[in-house]
This record gives C-alpha cells, structure tokens and sequence, in this order.
C-alpha cells in the first residue's frame, strides 16, 4: 500500500505550467500503481480475442499480469496471473484455449472460474485444513463497451458507463456504428524509454502535427493526393477539441455521408470502394446512432483516461522512463476483406513501432521524459498555456470545448484529473460529469 500523505499541485489551470517532475519521479510513479491503475476502468483487450469459451488472453492492467478469459460459462473474467501459493505466474503463453490454468512451481491449479481445484498433497500436507474459498484466482470486475473489455481492481468503482459519460458519444462513431460490431487485431508490441503520460498527452495535441510530421504529411499528400496540412488551416478549422471525465477526443466534420472515416490506409486506388461501403453502411448507422452522429462527424485522436490511446491501443506503464505500447486495429466486421487489408496495413506504416508517424513521436515524447532529468531541466515547468481562458461548455457537445480545435486545454484537464485520482482517498473523492446529451438511435452500450 503506497500512502505518501501529500497532496498533489502539479498543474495551474489559470497559467497552464506543469511540474515536469511527475515524468520521473519514482515515488509518484508507484503512487500512480494504486491510485490510478489500481483504481480505474483500464482497457485490457477485446472480446475478440477470447471469441469461444474457454479462451484467454494474457494482458495487463498497469504493472500487473491479467489473464483475459471466457469461462466455462462462456462468461469474460480477468484475473490476476499469480498463484495463490508462492505469486508464481500461472499463464506463460500469450493465448490459448484452456478450462484450467497449473502453476508451473507446485502444481496448484486453478479452473477458469478462478477456482483452486487441485493441489498436491491437500490432505497428507495441509492436513485437509486448507481454506480453498479463500484460495481463488485475485479477480477484477469486467465490463465491455462495444467489444472492448474494460476491467478495474476498485470493486466500489461506478460503473463502465458512468465512468466513460458522454465520451461515449463520440467513441460511438468509431466504435458502435454497425449491429456486427468489431474486431481486434493484434498487438504490435513495443518498449521506449518514455514515460507513460507523455503518450496521452500527445493525443489531443493536433499543435505537433504541421511541425513533427512534416516529411511524413508530405508523402501522404504525394500517396493520397491531398493538400498539405498546415498550421494556418488548423487554427481556422472548426473541428472540435473536447475533453468528458479524463476522456481527451478530438471532432471533425465529414465533408460528405459517403467519406472514408479513416486516415491511414485510405489512398487513390481504394478511395471509391471505402466511399461505396459508407454508402451501402449508411442506413444501418444511421439507424443505430442517429444522423448526426452517422452523418456528420468523425472522431479524431482520442485517449481514454489514465492510458488508453488512439482507439484500442494501450501504454502499458513499466517504470518512471519506460512504457510497453500495445497497438491494436479495431475493424468493423462487415467491412470488405480487401477495405480491412487496406487499413491493416495503414496502421501499421504509419502507427506501430515502424510507423513513419510513430518514429517521430517517439523522438519527442523521448525528449520530454529525458528533460526532467536534469538538474536545471526540473528548475522549470512545462508551459501547457494554449488556450487559457478559452474553453468552456458548449451547447451541442459534450465536456469542456476548446475555443479552437489547436489547444492544450486537454492537456491540463488530464494532468488535473490525475490530480483528483491522486488526491483522493477513493471514489468518493473522484468527480464524475453526469450524461447530458441526447443518444439518438439504437445503439447501447454493449453494442
């Protein structure tokens, strides 16, 4: 149990400087374990990738081993992969189809209903004496939101769906169009000497992009025959820069029903056949989300809080300087396999550890980790000031809206809801934003 006793000061909403400490601090960062990762809805994988029972997944919720499974049942749990004995892991393997899970180290083994069915020697070494119920797998709550699997260890939590609020309102357009739902594939698998909060920093900062990803926009313009993003077109967009309950996304306004809702993948050659699948699509999510929502808008880079980043993509935290990132690509499963290659392979050029956009991202966020470091460095905070004063509640989207689409309003409202959850004494202290708008359609949320 980590209890340091001091309350957390790290970010001045009124002049937007953050404690760059926080980036390489050990001690917050196993304050973070407990009170972040301990504590909060953590996405961990998608049902997907656990489609039949007895299936199971090895993931992680923060520092710590999770076996994703479906229980005999058919029912999703998440467990802690230690066993009850000595903390030996009990899953060494990434996937499989198992109904019992034996520790490697003495035998003990558990069924997928987190029970402990069998160990050597119950009646000759414990006497018959051993308290089985009190034996069983660590097990979180599980929940879903449109087939991604979320999981938290606070057992006291609010639900999945107070939790999210009225991001869902906008992770619907990705996520929830179509009755068939989606489905993951992956992860691309990777580590850097970066601190995790970095990576969700980044996700609302459309600042970066004319500027880092300048010889990148320039093949993609060459690949995709677009115009070259710039700055000046960023600060005149009316795209939306919104942030609900830790969630930071990012609207924008489709041009046209029929147009490609994806970025990376979409080129000359496939542009018609992505714009006939939105077409013939069209009736059916505008059945299930309504016609703005189906219509109108797109959702743009998002992270949901604490790490959880670019759709179903998740920063696994593994020390103050270094962070696992798990890249996933979320399809719809209607979509055509030739549309699904396309956008497979999309992600990958330009996301993932060999992704031209993720190479330099990486350098960056490198950069900010390594400048705490340093003795003169922690002498000074980052400046988060974009934006001061011009954000507020609007009356056709959800949270707090940026008075323009280029802002670092999202970046201060996350450092702050890392305050909350590290100031708190437990949910009771965690504010959460009730649901105020309005779920045209039929779709729900799981699914």
């Amino acid at each position: 149990m980590v209890s340091t006793g001091r309350t957390h000061r790290i970010i001045d909403l009124a002049t937007g400087q953050l404690d760059r400490s926080i980036f390489v601090d050990p001690d917050i960062y196993a304050e973070e374990q407990e009170k972040i990762f301990g504590r909060a809805w953590l996405m961990i994988g998608h049902e997907s990738l656990v489609p039949r029972t007895n299936d199971y997944f090895h993931t992680y919720m923060g520092e710590e081993p999770v076996i994703l499974c479906r229980d005999g049942k058919g029912k999703l749990r998440a467990y802690l992969n230690m066993c009850r004995h000595r903390g030996n892991r009990i899953v060494r393997t990434d996937l499989g189809n198992a109904r019992n899970f034996a520790c490697a180290y003495h035998g003990w083994t558990y069924s997928n209903e987190g029970e402990l069915e069998y160990l050597p020697g119950e009646a000759e070494a414990y006497y018959g004496e051993l308290d089985r119920e009190c034996l069983r797998l660590v097990e979180a709550r599980v929940e879903t939101y449109a087939g991604i699997v979320f999981a938290t260890w606070d057992h006291a939590a609010p639900s999945l769906d107070d939790f999210l609020g009225d991001a869902r309102w906008l992770l619907d357009i990705n996520f929830n169009r179509l009755d068939n739902g989606t489905e993951a594939l992956g992860p691309i698998k990777w580590i850097e000497p970066v601190n995790w909060k970095t990576a969700v920093d980044n996700c609302s900062d459309n600042y970066h992009v004319p500027t880092t990803h300048l010889s990148t926009i320039i093949v993609q313009g060459r690949h995709r025959n677009i115009p070259r993003l710039t700055h000046e077109q960023q600060f005149e967009s009316e795209n939306k820069h919104l942030f609900v309950n830790g969630h930071s996304l990012t609207l924008r306004f489709l041009e046209r029903d029929d147009q490609a809702r994806q970025t990376h993948g979409v080129t000359g050659e496939n542009r018609a056949a992505f714009e006939e699948y939105y077409r013939r699509t069209l009736p059916e999510a505008e059945r299930r989300l309504g016609s703005l929502r189906a219509r109108r808008l797109q959702l743009g880079n998002h992270s949901l809080f604490p790490n959880g980043v670019l759709g179903l993509r998740l920063a696994h935290p593994r020390g103050p300087l270094q962070t696992e990132f798990w890249h996933f690509v979320v399809l719809e499963k209607d979509m055509p396999d030739e549309l699904k290659t396309a956008l497979r392979r999309g992600s990958a050029n330009y996301n993932g550890v060999n992704g031209i956009f993720e190479q330099d991202d990486m350098d960056n966020w490198r950069g900010v980790t390594q400048s705490a470091l340093t003795r003169m460095g922690r002498r000074y905070t980052q400046d988060l000031s974009m934006g001061v004063g011009h954000d507020g509640r609007h009356p056709e989207y959800p949270g707090v809206v940026a008075g323009r689409y280029t802002s670092e309003s999202n970046q201060r409202l996350f450092y702050r809801r890392w305050e909350q959850f590290m100031n708190a004494e437990n949910w009771e202290d965690i504010p959460l934003e009730p649901r105020v708008m309005e779920y045209e359609g039929a779709a729900t949320l799981s699914g």
